[in-house]
């Protein structure tokens, strides 16, 4: 339910791998996030972000770092686990 509302093709972990993970993936993913919700501790490794450099402009010089733009990418169970915790 939750994995059909997430964009697909836009994580680091693909939410494709989520949705079509199987039963036993689905189970696993929510007794791990059943019990983050109920310590409210989530380990720092699962909330790392892959942080992406973009140019601004490629006609601007390419070691000036203001010339850059950072995006953070994130799994596809945390985007999960936000989505959850929202919906509640």
């Amino acid at each position: 339910m939750y994995c059909n509302k997430q964009k697909k093709g836009k994580a680091v972990i693909p939410m494709e791998a989520l949705i079509y993970g199987g039963t036993r993936l689905h189970i696993h993913l929510a007794l791990r996030f059943n019990c983050f919700i109920k310590t409210g501790y989530v380990p720092r490794s699962f909330m790392q972000p892959l942080i992406i450099p973009l140019i601004k402009s490629k006609s601007a010089d390419f070691t000036d770092v203001n010339n850059y733009r950072a995006i953070a990418v994130f799994t596809a169970a945390s985007k999960l686990l936000e989505c959850i915790v929202a919906e509640e």
